[in-house]
């Protein structure tokens, strides 16, 4: 535990470039894709990095902070349940608690128009793909990471145990980007508890009712609770977001990072965003 302790987002960022190479090469041999032409989108989501990063690593050690005092001070809720610490039930209960605040997180960045004006950014990628993962505007990663530096105040979250949720949660996260999908038949009982990628592609399907289902982080079981849950058919999914579906506007890096700023470029127009209602399968 030592090592995770003194290199904590040093060993987050190893795991998470060798995942991503890993899928990213699997991507390339199962759909026989053209080199150039992935690498190209590749290189755009990999912009974001460059702007992400710097945000990512101040407000990730401010969490790593608040995780090591809340252990030295036994504060937050977790610790106030009858449980020994770093025991497996310990570990669960702090596991279950974040994840349920990431779905709610998620929900948030859907329903709050300011939230959504940077987290539609992720969504405008047209080609959902393991580098999709990356691409998120640095004022999302601000959002994103505050808010669990508030949740891991309020919790009580032992760093190790942060760091373990937080390995499992980048794996998810990517492999549910990855246009690898798992089998019907396994996807139908995978997804009863956990995210897919059949699941969460259906989220960046470009309209409503199937862009806001499918919240959930790690666990699927939320989406199904809150009746945020939805299928479709794989086939019938097409990436993107209604509010701008132009391919050279997706593909133009300086477009995308300054259209949060221009509401003109964010609020859907499209008449179905207001009056589909989510059709939830339990």
């Amino acid at each position: 535990m030592s090592i995770l302790n003194e290199n904590p987002l040093v060993l987050q960022l190893i795991a998470y470039a060798l995942i991503i190479f890993f899928f990213w090469g699997l991507e390339l041999i199962l759909f026989s894709e053209k080199v150039k032409k992935k690498a190209l989108h590749s290189l755009l989501n990999a912009k974001f990095i460059i702007f992400v990063l710097p945000v990512q690593i101040a407000l990730s050690t401010i969490v790593f902070i608040v995780a090591n005092w809340t252990q030295d001070k036994q504060w937050g809720l977790v610790y106030q349940l009858p449980l020994n610490e770093f025991s497996i039930a310990h570990f669960l209960v702090a596991f279950i608690c974040i994840d349920f605040f990431d779905y709610w997180y998620h929900v948030m960045m859907h329903r709050v128009p300011f939230f959504w004006r940077f987290h539609q950014v992720h969504h405008s990628d047209m080609d959902v793909d393991i580098s999709t993962t990356v691409r998120e505007h640095p004022g999302e990663t601000t959002v994103r990471v505050s808010f669990l530096i508030g949740i891991v105040f309020i919790l009580g979250v032992p760093v190790q145990f942060l760091l373990i949720k937080q390995f499992i949660q980048s794996f998810i996260n990517l492999t549910s980007h990855s246009k690898a999908k798992l089998p019907d038949r396994y996807n139908a009982i995978i997804s009863l508890i956990f995210v897919t990628p059949n699941t969460h592609h259906i989220h960046h399907h470009y309209v409503l009712p199937q862009t806001d289902s499918n919240y959930g982080d790690i666990f699927s079981i939320w989406d199904r609770v809150f009746s945020t849950f939805s299928k479709m058919k794989q086939s019938e999914i097409v990436h993107g977001i209604d509010t701008n579906m132009n391919v050279e506007e997706n593909k133009d890096f300086k477009n995308l990072i300054t259209r949060p700023f221009d509401g003109n470029r964010v609020h859907s127009t499209n008449p179905i965003y207001k009056k589909n209602k989510l059709k939830t399968v339990k």
